[in-house]
């Protein structure tokens, strides 16, 4: 689909527009390429538990590299990253429905390496005091870091989850605590 009729902003417009794909990705590889990256241990257990969130326990990773669904359509994303990026494609969000245009990384260790960027951008990690649009505080229990996630990442409001979602999200941490150490 060329740029001139997407009916969304596309932020990329020198990047190709990619066909949209659902690809799933064994959790072994998610984890063997999250233990492989030189990232700090209380970010390496925060991609795990995100990654497992975003995509359905990898079962759902867009385009078979994008594993927390970075947009296009938003602004552009640090020149850095602009080599890491193979295209954008178009699909509907899962949350409103609405049409969006959707970074393609080049490699699932580029989407893994930007998802770690964030999460330390944001402070959605163990250890971090968190000064965010919608959280704030520290971050020094995994049930402070399922709201921190909730807020931060999931939602962009202070509403605190459900019991369910930081359940949920403590049973991945702790199972992250023992892949990660």
């Amino acid at each position: 689909m060329p740029a001139l009729y997407m009916s969304v902003k596309n932020f990329y417009p020198e990047k190709p527009i990619l066909k949209y794909f659902n690809q799933s990705v064994e959790m072994g590889v998610i984890i063997a390429s999250i233990k492989s990256l030189n990232l700090p241990l209380e970010v390496k257990r925060s991609l795990y538990v995100i990654v497992r969130n975003e995509t359905g326990n990898g079962k759902s990773v867009l385009c078979g590299t994008n594993v927390s669904g970075v947009q296009a359509d938003s602004g552009r994303w640090p020149d850095v990253w602009d080599s890491t990026i193979d295209g954008v494609c178009i699909v509907n969000e899962n949350m409103t429905g609405k049409e969006r245009a959707f970074v393609v990384f080049k490699t699932l260790a580029d989407g893994l390496n930007f998802t770690a960027a964030q999460i330390q951008r944001k402070g959605v990690f163990i250890g971090e005091n968190v000064s965010g649009k919608y959280y704030k505080g520290d971050v020094k229990t995994p049930e402070d870091l399922a709201v921190c996630y909730y807020n931060e990442w999931v939602m962009g409001n202070s509403d605190i989850p459900s019991e369910q979602f930081i359940k949920d999200f403590t049973s991945m941490y702790y199972q992250s605590a023992k892949l990660f150490f």
